[in-house]
């Protein structure tokens, strides 16, 4: 470990009656404030100046952030490793400032029976660096199967909607939110209409630069936000709309107080002009979109519309993302790098510092009901994240930890964290892990349902 956090230090806090303080921190209030952080057994004991205490080590003016919570990843497992793992997953999640994520279902068995998420629970419990909890599917064919599911899961979907095996009818998305509603848990729903992106495909046999995003427009995420809303309404529940990609969307969201959504930084990040340059690769569902709509996006988060910030993570294989458009595989990594190109807006005062706070920790933990994470308060989990925010540094696939290797971020800049602390315990410094797969907890007991 480097000369910043002593090599002794960790796992020390088995001893609740010792606090630990880390001197000379900046965190947000508002303003930017200078004090010591103390730390016992894992959790926040206290913030203030001149704490007295078992000195721990001098974060040196760095700023400490709230560990983020990416509720939208797909690590892959099982089914997909050669994609990603958990252990690969989290340790790209941890290097890029994560502390819990929030895994969907579309893995290979999908979690969308109790066996099977049990067994992906296992699994997470055996690999993951992060703190986690596991999404179970909604489908067809599953319904009766919800109030189990409920009780290992932490929400529901992402909801694909059609007549797949994986996906479900508007007809049924209606029972089975009847069905959730009694669980109390969160519905997360992915707004394409399955339909309207039939009659579209012909678009890939147009000749232009952007037939995905032709194939898939924006009256089909429209159409199915329309539909989604309308039934949270007639069931009185609440509803999560993932990644939303254009204003039109957007603007049926807002003012729905049943209805929160998430964004996520591919949208706001590339438009159709860099569709072109990154061809196959920028391959996402729903797709990368004009310049109007990621300028409106941009606007709605800076305005506090937006709820969250999510990465959806979904790696594949740099040769899954080559060939004939309509053949290859949608999505690509982004958890390792959401929040330090968020930074690198801060920087050059395109968001403010705050409003990431909002995006990733605190929003996250209040609409998932996540019991003492996502805010740096006394009582809360010690997941805490240290950044110099004049140390930026280009971004680059080698030194990337996700196991699909590479990124369609190559050459943007970002600010990256120099510690990731989880639960009191350094587990990542200067490109080092300090934790074996499985110190991760799953979060399911810290669901606050409702």
């Amino acid at each position: 470990m480097s000369a910043i956090v002593p090599t002794n230090y960790l796992f020390l806090y088995g001893d609740k009656n010792v606090v630990h303080i880390i001197k000379n921190c900046k965190i947000v209030r508002g303003e930017i404030l200078d004090v010591d952080i103390g730390i016992e057994g894992g959790t926040i004991k206290e913030i203030g100046k001149n704490l007295d205490g078992e000195h721990l080590f001098d974060a040196k003016g760095m700023l400490v952030l709230p560990g983020g919570i990416d509720v939208h990843v797909h690590f892959r497992e099982p089914g997909f490793t050669h994609k990603e793992d958990w252990l690969s997953g989290s340790r790209s999640a941890v290097a890029g400032g994560i502390t819990s994520v929030v895994d969907q279902p579309n893995t290979d068995p999908p979690a969308t029976t109790l066996s099977a998420l049990k067994e992906k629970i296992k699994i997470a419990e055996k690999k993951s660096l992060v703190d986690f909890g596991i999404s179970a599917g909604v489908t067809n064919e599953n319904i009766p199967l919800i109030e189990g599911l409920a009780k290992e899961a932490v929400s529901f979907g992402e909801i694909f909607l059609g007549k797949g095996r994986d996906a479900i009818s508007y007809e049924n998305l209606e029972n089975a939110i009847k069905a959730i509603k009694k669980t109390s848990l969160l519905p997360t729903v992915h707004a394409e209409d399955e339909e309207c992106v039939e009659k579209n495909k012909i678009a890939y046999k147009i000749r232009s630069p952007h037939p995905h995003s032709l194939a898939r427009p924006e009256e089909c995420e429209k159409k199915a936000v329309l539909k989604v809303i309308e039934i949270a309404k007639r069931e009185n529940y609440r509803g999560h709309i993932c990644h939303v990609s254009t204003r039109a969307a957007m603007e049926r969201i807002m003012g729905n107080e049943k209805i929160t959504c998430e964004v996520a930084p591919h949208h706001l990040i590339f438009s159709l002009k860099d569709d072109e340059w990154l061809r196959s690769r920028a391959k996402v569902n729903p797709p990368i979109r004009d310049l109007r709509d990621k300028n409106f996006l941009w606007e709605m988060l800076n305005r506090g519309e937006i709820n969250i910030l999510a990465s959806d993570h979904a790696p594949h294989k740099i040769w899954e993302k080559e060939g004939d458009i309509k053949d290859v595989k949608p999505g690509f990594p982004g958890v390792e790098t959401m929040i330090p190109l968020m930074l690198n807006f801060v920087m050059e005062k395109r968001l403010n510092l705050e409003r990431i706070l909002d995006l990733v920790c605190h929003n996250p933990s209040k609409i998932w009901g996540f019991k003492k994470k996502g805010f740096l308060e006394e009582g809360f989990d010690a997941d805490l994240t240290f950044f110099d925010l004049k140390e930026k540094r280009k971004i680059r696939a080698e030194d990337l930890h996700s196991r699909c290797n590479w990124t369609p971020y190559e050459g943007f800049y970002g600010i990256f964290p120099k510690i990731t602390m989880i639960r009191g315990n350094v587990v990542f410094e200067d490109d080092e892990f300090y934790v074996e797969g499985g110190y991760g907890r799953n979060l399911k007991d810290r669901v606050k349902a409702g």
